[in-house]
């Protein structure tokens, strides 16, 4: 039983009989290379050692003898005489020496006194001699002593340092560790050693080595242990008292292990702590260092470790690492079984019901923790109390959507589904289904969605297929859009053209037009669109319409719209309305609305984008007259759409008949027209609280990106696509946004109109989520547009309002749609998008946007007033998305 000592100092009365420590010394450290004999001669002379006194001589050879034959021949020994022993002089030596063990007698009680005092000032183990006769062969078997934290903290620090996979450990403690738990213990530590818990109520166990992480001065004086005694140094002591550390277990997405750093104590939400360095320990020693931001932090997933303890580091020092650990958490990696995911939160039936599945089925559960009103600890309790041992990981970790201020109860059902479907196709778990609470089922591709009492009957999963790592598999993975080829398309970010084509599609309409929008106005832009879908009607052309109530300011609230009003009664235009709000509204009725834009003639032909009916959508900016005194809704913005013919018209047209069917409207066939291109498309859509298809599409293309993205949008950026930019910069990616002013300026000057300084303040939000861009050295710049001829001379230079929803990526794909890059969009309301994935037309795309960056203004980090506006906007990180317009 090697433990790894190599330089001994053994403390001995001349004349008495140290055979007892020799044996102990030769079993524990038979591989020392250094053994040092301090010697006691009682009496304040020994003239012997000159070679005056022959008697003692014999005394002296013996001890130098016995010491010889308990180390290595290779080994050195050294005998040192003292007429006096005090703690100094055996500290000096030990120092000087550099020993890391001290050996002793037992029943010496004025030795084994002084030497743990030594043990104190020189943080060095103390063995002492067992009563029993030496035992032969192999010493492997270990029993440890470990009462406290401190006194566990050290024993781990033994084994780990001392011990291997020769040596058998039974660990005896106060509170006892499941077998998992230990298990993560012992990879933290580090420890390779064979390691039990508790003594058991069978036969008496031997014992080769008793260790203790006490100084056991009366045991050790009266030396009653027959097994020899190892007294661990001390650790040193630990900081004032202090918040303890919430850390969920870590689950590798996107090749990063995500924790999430937050204090323990106190009720409701718990807090993260503040920003400063944690340090993660595997196999014994710190395996990485990262900074918290906001209580996250983020180091590499191929850690190779399956559990890692967690420490701050200011508030540690130099502490031994496995001591310092104030956190264990398990590393979740990819099995064999099928994978569950299921809400924390679950009643006790739904967990009940979890416990009985995964007992009659081989199956693997992982709790989703979606908002830190509960402690890791509180809920690894609950689950241990329904008898399960399931892991706990966090969802905004997993998703690194930051604090989640901008999402509530109502989006849990959709996260954990996306927890699920990232860690499927991000991380290639087999995800067979998630367990969710709630009234809105998520939708799910390629795993089952089941509220807590479908789980008794669930039919037995077949082991679910991790999926490819790929952009192409992981947008089908989380979308559920795949590519369809043969369209013909094209992309504006031109008003009057966009006008053109939907006034001309309309036109040429010979069977039928869909038209569907958030907003109508009864405006010039509003008017002519009645126009031409009256004329349509009138000759023949069956035309539906759908438009949101509440936006739509029909049916919801006592409102309505004369626009529509007319529309409706035209003859051959049928007009509908999406969830009229006729009572009291929720939130979920003011949030869940429908926003896409979408017109489809004849099954053949479709446009979509951002635009509603109204002026600023549809008006050129060289086509108004603009002066000071213009109220900011006579400014047009800037915007964005498609025209596509071919395959893909079908899926639009699709898309326009849930919401028709949604709104009370009749069903319809659908043909798909013949090929009209070469350009493959994906048509992504997104059902608000359903799921966040749109969402995943973004950050599936951002995290993709090798050269540079653009994105084009003039809406509150959610943390999590921002920090997929901020990750895209540190790997080199270039990254531009565009944004704009949601009130329109004219030198720097709001134009009025109402709301118009409510909208300055969410223009500051806007720029809040650009800010940690340009700041980590992204760019970003705001849209301007110089005077043209129609306009006052004194209106100058022009900061429109930024509505197009536009995302390129490294010249070979492009999204255009309704879908902001805001949390509404994300989770709440209905969005359509275009993933056009054709190099050409991203290219033209791609040149188009550098014009309108080139004359726009960029946000320069090194410009005093930029640094000082962005401080001023920092807090708005915490500006609750569900806010966002």
């Amino acid at each position: 039983m090697s433990l790894k000592y190599r330089r001994v100092l053994l403390v001995a009365e001349l004349g008495s009989d140290p055979s007892a420590a020799l044996a102990a010394l030769r079993a524990v450290a038979p591989e020392a290379e250094e053994l040092r004999v301090l010697t006691h001669v009682p009496g304040p002379r020994f003239p012997w050692i000159a070679g005056d006194a022959v008697d003692a001589a014999p005394l002296v050879q013996q001890l130098r003898d016995a010491a010889a034959s308990a180390v290595a021949s290779t080994a050195s020994v050294d005998l040192v005489f003292a007429s006096e022993l005090d703690a100094d002089r055996i500290a000096s030596l030990a120092a000087d020496a550099r020993v890391d063990l001290l050996v002793v007698e037992p029943r010496q009680p004025a030795i084994l006194s002084l030497a743990g005092e030594v043990r104190k000032r020189l943080s060095i183990p103390i063995l002492c001699a067992g009563s029993g006769p030496p035992r032969r062969g192999p010493n492997t078997d270990v029993l440890c002593i470990a009462v406290g934290t401190r006194e566990r903290g050290a024993v781990a620090a033994f084994l780990r340092d001392r011990g291997g996979p020769h040596l058998r450990a039974r660990v005896l403690a106060r509170r006892p560790r499941r077998a998992s738990d230990l298990h993560a213990a012992l990879d933290i530590a580090g420890i390779g050693a064979r390691v039990t818990l508790g003594g058991g109520r069978g036969p008496r166990k031997r014992v080769d080595l008793l260790v203790l992480a006490r100084f056991p001065g009366r045991l050790l004086a009266t030396g009653l242990s027959p097994a020899p005694i190892l007294v661990l140094p001390p650790l040193p002591a630990a900081t004032a008292p202090r918040r303890g550390l919430d850390v969920p277990d870590l689950v590798p997405v996107g090749g990063v292990l995500r924790a999430r750093v937050l204090y323990t104590s106190g009720p409701g939400p718990h807090f993260p702590v503040p920003d400063q360095e944690v340090a993660f320990v595997a196999r014994g020693a710190v395996a990485a260092v990262a900074p918290t931001r906001f209580g996250f932090a983020e180091i590499p997933a191929d850690i190779g470790a399956s559990a890692v303890g967690v420490f701050r580091t200011s508030q540690q020092g130099h502490r031994d690492p496995v001591a310092a650990v104030e956190a264990r958490v398990r590393v979740i990696r990819p099995g064999p079984a099928p994978l569950i995911l299921f809400d924390a939160e679950l009643g006790s039936k739904g967990l009940g019901a979890l416990g009985a599945l995964g007992k009659e089925r081989e199956v693997d559960l992982l709790a989703v923790r979606l908002r830190p009103t509960r402690a890791c600890r509180a809920i690894r309790a609950r689950l241990k109390r329904a008898g399960l041992s399931a892991p706990v990981v966090d969802a905004s970790a997993a998703l690194d959507e930051g604090v989640a201020l901008d999402v509530g109860d109502e989006l849990d059902g959709v996260r954990l589904a996306r927890v699920a479907a990232r860690m499927r196709g991000a991380g290639g778990f087999p995800v067979a289904a998630i367990v969710f609470r709630g009234a809105s089922r998520p939708h799910t591709v390629g795993f089952a969605a089941l509220a807590s009492d479908e789980v008794g009957g669930w039919p037995a999963p077949a082991p679910a297929a991790a999926l490819a790592t790929s952009l192409a598999v992981r947008l089908e993975a989380t979308t559920g859009a795949a590519p369809i080829p043969g369209n013909r398309v094209e992309v504006e970010l031109d008003n009057a053209t966009a006008r053109r084509w939907l006034l001309e599609g309309i036109a040429a309409a010979r069977d039928r037009v869909h038209l569907q929008v958030y907003m109508a106005a009864d405006d010039d832009i509003g008017r002519r669109v009645e126009g031409a879908l009256a004329a349509a009607g009138e000759r023949g052309v069956r035309v539906r319409v759908v438009v949101d109530s509440l936006h739509g300011l029909e049916g919801s609230l006592g409102a309505h719209n004369p626009l529509l009003e007319r529309l409706r009664d035209r003859p051959g235009v049928e007009l509908r309305v999406q969830r009229p709000i006729t009572g009291m509204p929720s939130l979920e009725d003011l949030k869940r609305r429908d926003h896409r834009k979408l017109a489809v003639v004849d099954g053949k032909l479709g446009l979509l984008g951002g635009r509603n009916l109204s002026h600023e959508y549809y008006t050129g900016f060289d086509e108004v007259t603009l002066t000071p005194d213009s109220l900011w809704r006579q400014v047009p913005w800037l915007d964005a759409g498609a025209r596509v013919e071919g395959p893909a018209v079908a899926a639009l047209e699709r898309s326009f008949l849930g919401a028709w069917v949604e709104a009370g409207g009749a069903p319809y066939r659908i043909d798909a027209p013949a090929p009209a291109g070469t350009t493959p498309v994906r048509v992504v859509v997104h059902q608000g609280l359903r799921d966040a298809r749109t969402l995943e599409a973004y950050l599936a293309l951002i995290e993709s990106a090798r050269s540079h993205v653009v994105t084009v949008n003039g809406f509150p950026m959610a943390l999590e696509i921002q920090h997929a930019l901020l990750r895209a910069l540190r790997l080199g990616v270039r990254v531009r946004c565009l944004v704009g002013s949601l009130t329109p300026t004219h030198g720097g000057t709001p134009f009025r109109g109402p709301w118009s300084t409510a909208r300055m303040g969410a223009t500051a939000f806007v720029h809040s989520r650009i800010d940690a861009i340009v700041a980590a050295g992204g760019e970003g710049y705001q849209f301007q547009v110089p005077s043209q001829p129609g306009w006052d001379r004194r209106v100058g230079m022009v900061c429109p309002h930024v509505h197009a929803k536009l995302l390129c990526v490294d010249g070979q794909v492009c999204t255009v749609g309704s879908a902001n890059l805001d949390i509404t969009a994300g989770y709440w309301e209905s969005e359509l998008m275009l993933m056009v994935e054709d190099p050409a037309l991203v290219g033209a795309v791609e040149a188009w946007v550098d014009r309108l960056i080139a004359g726009s203004r960029r946000f320069d980090r090194g410009d005093p007033a930029w640094q000082q506006s962005a401080r001023r906007r920092e807090w708005m990180r915490h500006w609750p998305g569900v806010l966002s317009i």
